[in-house]
């Protein structure tokens, strides 16, 4: 399945992630399965997302289409930064806890 990496910078992260959240049923429309939000502990004004979807092709719309662009400007988006399209390889989140340390 592909996954999509996106880095953004923000004005307000609260602000961002009501208008992110409210994107949930688009994303679903374009096959996305799930997504994980996270922010820089040391620049609070960069968030990176994971996306996962079932249809690269959905996916590739759902990020260019004008409802996002717009979101992005309603979010407070100050650069809209980079997508990068991935192929999960790995994922093992069993052994989070489990692995060598």
């Amino acid at each position: 399945m592909p996954h999509v990496l996106v880095h953004q910078r923000i004005g307000e992260f609260d602000r961002w992630k009501e208008v992110f959240n409210s994107l949930g049923p688009a994303r679903a429309a374009a096959s996305c399965r799930s997504t994980a939000v996270f922010r820089n502990r040391q620049d609070p004004h960069e968030v990176v997302v994971l996306f996962e979807f079932d249809d690269l092709e959905q996916a590739r719309a759902h990020m260019g289409s004008p409802q996002l662009r717009a979101a992005w400007q309603d979010a407070g988006v100050t650069d809209p930064g980079t997508r990068t399209i991935l192929d999960a390889v790995q994922i093992d989140a069993a052994q989070i806890d489990g692995g060598a340390r």
